[in-house]
């Protein structure tokens, strides 16, 4: 985790926690592994804080401030996965103590995914349990992490624009992209789509079409796509609108988002979802399940005869470099 973040809101956090710790009667095998755990983290020896940490949970499972310092831990080793399951953890065993919730705001502040950090600070200010100074800190926090936020976006839509450029660059060819002309459709459309995929590394694996509906996905080479064993995947979907399929692009989107969900929860798994940008017509969005296991960044593009759903996943998270390609490549897509 970086420290940057970390400062003052971990001081606030690490007050509150130790006096949770100090304030039960712990069994001594508990209150030794613990001390040895906290003595290494101030030592920044994080390793040894996670074993010993560990090891006091096996003795008071239930340690709120064991499971956050854990966390914590986790999250400095840079084990995002980890550090996010044993925040949860506290989360569920303490669901009103507001420390584990900011301590899930810091990591995802950190992975810059400022909507999901700005809900976990949210959520902990309208907990009884943090106290009036806490709760100013963390409302003005707010406030300046919506513009970091605004400042983020601004530099990774540079980042888009000017990789594309210099790709373009390359071949010599003169930018001429406009999102404004990516909803204008041929009125004879046939569904299919035109992505920039390199024929080295991409190829067709699955083609299914009928009378409403086309599917078809590409994979890496080498990968079995057809028995669900791939690392990458691109789908492009398209669906013909009619008086039995009246759907509107949000209503889509919605019923899209609202059956992974569902799965998510049935499986008591995670899911986190962000709309990257919004038009009238059309919507860019990603999506995260299981802790990342899982990624998607998708676009939706609705035209007055049928809706086209192009999906790039990955199988773990996407590196910020893998965003901008996949951004990139489908906001330049060409319908047909």
């Amino acid at each position: 985790m970086d420290r940057k973040f970390f400062g003052k809101v971990f001081k606030i956090t690490l007050t509150g926690l130790l006096v949770l710790s100090l304030s039960g009667c712990a069994a001594l095998n508990f209150r030794h592994e613990y001390d040895k755990g906290m003595r290494a983290y101030n030592e920044k020896n994080y390793e040894e804080a996670i074993v010993s940490f560990n090891n006091a949970l096996n003795y008071k499972p239930d340690s709120y401030s064991a499971l956050c310092l854990l966390g914590a831990s986790y999250a400095y080793k840079k084990d995002t996965k980890m550090a996010e399951k044993t925040f949860q953890d506290a989360i569920k065993l303490f669901p009103d103590d507001w420390n584990a919730y900011v301590f899930l705001g810091d990591l995802k502040r950190t992975q810059r995914d400022y909507p999901m950090a700005m809900e976990y600070y949210e959520t902990a200010v309208t907990l009884e349990s943090m106290g009036g100074k806490e709760k100013t800190y963390y409302k003005k926090l707010l406030k300046e992490i919506k513009q970091e936020e605004a400042n983020y976006n601004l530099r990774f839509e540079d980042k888009i624009k000017e990789t594309k450029q210099n790709e373009l660059n390359k071949e010599g060819i003169t930018n001429t992209y406009n999102p404004q002309e990516q909803t204008t459709v041929n009125q004879n459309q046939t569904g299919d789509v035109v992505l920039n995929l390199d024929n080295k590394k991409w190829e067709k694996a699955v083609e299914q079409k009928d009378e409403k509906s086309k599917l078809i996905e590409y994979g890496i080479k080498g990968e079995d796509v057809k028995n669900f064993k791939w690392t990458h995947l691109v789908t492009v979907q398209y669906f013909i609108l009619s008086d039995n399929y009246p759907t509107d692009l949000d209503s889509y989107f919605k019923n899209h988002i609202g059956a992974i969900e569902a799965i998510a929860k049935n499986s008591n798994k995670t899911f986190e979802k962000k709309i990257i940008t919004q038009r009238k017509n059309d919507i860019l969005y990603e999506w995260k399940f299981d802790n990342s296991s899982e990624a998607e960044i998708a676009r939706i593009i609705y035209t007055p005869k049928g809706i086209y759903h192009i999906h790039c996943a990955k199988k773990g998270a996407f590196t910020n470099e893998e965003k901008v390609k996949y951004i990139d490549l489908l906001k330049t897509a060409v319908l047909k």
